[in-house]
């Protein structure tokens, strides 16, 4: 602490040490995840999982671990092997000729799911393209993306490189990224498929001891509504009943809350039990609710994911999931819920119907 302590009160010192730090960390990750390649052996079949979440957002780190349990249960002959996303691009020794010595006919590749086949940011979209290029007529599997591109030279970059892949299997995880991907990628199989952390619903016994609202709210580019906007709203609620406010990314070190995903995301998923009702713009902020059998209002974002990923639940939970057009509708939608008796308990409507069939729906013939 007194090292970085001082780097930080010496910035000068800290820009130089810094290209220092990176070049530690790439060597670092060349040097774990190349030993992890050369273990592997022609006589057994492989997945490799790549894109592995890193970082401390609950949602992205929750579809880690919904994939691994969907790779056990689906695959329990096969040995796994993760990779991140900054040992194959990003950095100045990529792994992409290791990994591709290493891939074998039979071996399927698993992309994480996400925000990924975006330019808003990240490198998940490069390296998507990097193995696709390195391996074209490898069995992929692309878990739900959403889809958003602002350049259209890099949108058609990534309909090039990914329409190669005629092994591929592409889900869209809502209505608007589905259209895209069907125009994006005409020569691949893309299905329109719910995100993997809907399996989780109905999957755990709700809680009954209630009281109040709790905001999980976003501060990132992704916002839509004003800070003093979503505070109004928050007093507003607070002079009726009790409110509590979250977010799904969270403080600490990273490192820790990656090693124990699971921990956190269950403790998270409890304390979103606690609550009569969730008022969120976090995709995985309504998820969460629904594992936690709690009813969601639904707020606006930037884009169209948190809103049409909504879609989903229509037909299925309408006495849990609400799309509030503004924050007055919120606030209405909020007092009519707080007095609802609500049955807590949801069934495994996604996980039945989507996440069941996935391997069966992966090995059709194209």
């Amino acid at each position: 602490m007194k090292i970085k302590a001082f780097i930080l009160k010496h910035k000068r010192l800290f820009k130089l040490l810094l290209p220092l730090r990176n070049i530690y960390h790439q060597t670092a990750l060349f040097v774990q995840y190349k030993r992890i390649l050369k273990k592997t052996s022609a006589q057994k079949k492989y997945i490799f999982y790549i894109g592995i979440p890193v970082h401390n957002n609950l949602g992205d780190l929750a579809q880690g671990v919904c994939i691994r349990k969907w790779i056990r249960e689906s695959y329990p002959n096969r040995e796994v092997i993760e990779l991140e996303t900054d040992c194959l691009v990003n950095t100045k020794l990529p792994l992409i000729n290791q990994l591709k010595q290493c891939y074998q006919k039979d071996d399927i590749i698993i992309f994480q799911s996400g925000y990924t086949t975006t330019d808003l940011g990240g490198f998940a979209d490069e390296m998507h393209r990097a193995v696709i290029t390195a391996l074209p007529n490898a069995k992929i599997l692309m878990m739900p993306q959403t889809i958003f591109f602002q350049d259209q030279q890099k949108q058609n970059e990534t309909s090039f490189v990914y329409n190669r892949a005629k092994n591929m299997l592409f889900l869209a995880r809502d209505r608007i990224s589905f259209e895209l991907a069907i125009k994006m990628f005409p020569d691949i199989r893309v299905k329109l498929f719910p995100d993997i952390v809907t399996s989780m619903i109905g999957t755990r016994v709700p809680s009954l001891q209630r009281e109040g609202i709790l905001f999980c709210c976003r501060d990132d580019t992704e916002k839509y509504y004003s800070e003093e906007e979503l505070n109004g709203l928050i007093e507003k609620c607070r002079k009726q009943v009790l409110v509590h406010i979250t977010d799904t990314t969270k403080k600490g070190n990273a490192k820790d809350i990656v090693r124990d995903a699971k921990k956190y995301i269950e403790k998270e998923i409890d304390s979103y039990g606690k609550y009569k009702l969730i008022i969120t713009d976090r995709y995985h902020g309504t998820i969460f609710s629904l594992i936690a059998g709690t009813p969601v209002i639904l707020i606006k974002t930037t884009d169209h994911k948190v809103i049409t990923g909504g879609e989903w639940f229509k037909g299925v939970y309408d006495t849990h999931v609400f799309i509030a057009n503004d924050l007055d509708e919120a606030y209405d939608l909020a007092t009519k819920i707080i007095d609802t008796n609500i049955n807590y308990t949801l069934v495994p409507y996604f996980k039945e119907k989507y996440y069941d069939k996935l391997r069966k729906i992966l090995e059709e013939e194209n």
